[in-house]
């Protein structure tokens, strides 16, 4: 089967690169933009990531709190960063780059599905449209969190 795209973004932060990046990956800022995310566990320290590292993301999807494990299959910080997932559905990815440009930073996310079977392949096909109402309030709340973030820090000088 063929990998479908289920969502892309794109956006223009007025931020440093490394904040954007630290905003997007740490977990201690994730949990507060994201509010599907409870937790990420990791056996690995920040410092150690690489690719091939794997944690286990903690998330709550309507009522139902789901537990799955993610292993980055691109990491090279500030730029890219590509999570996977195997799951009954398929095979997801998500993609993160981040471009520096004079006045701050480019986002662009690229989420995909390599679905498992013909009924997750149709599925998908179907609702992906509804992939972009769940995804564009998480970036746009990031996106907001990054700003305030950055707030913060120029008033503590």
């Amino acid at each position: 089967m063929r990998e479908i795209e289920c969502y892309t973004f794109e956006n223009e932060i007025e931020a440093d690169i490394q904040l954007v990046f630290e905003c997007l990956n740490d977990d201690e800022h994730v949990v507060k933009w994201n509010s599907q995310i409870i937790e990420n566990i990791s056996v690995d320290p920040k410092s150690e990531i690489k690719v091939g590292s794997t944690f286990i993301t903690r998330q709550k999807i309507d009522k139902k709190v789901i537990e799955v494990k993610a292993t980055y299959s691109e990491y090279n910080p500030p730029y890219v960063v590509a999570v996977e997932a195997d799951t009954k559905e398929g095979i997801s990815r998500t993609v993160y780059t981040l471009k520096e440009f004079p006045e701050g930073t480019i986002l662009q996310v690229r989420v995909t599905l390599l679905p498992s079977n013909w009924y997750y392949n149709t599925i998908t096909k179907l609702m992906k449209w509804s992939f972009k109402f769940i995804y564009d309030d998480q970036f746009k709340s990031f996106i907001d969190y990054v700003y305030d973030v950055q707030y913060e820090r120029d008033v503590r000088g």
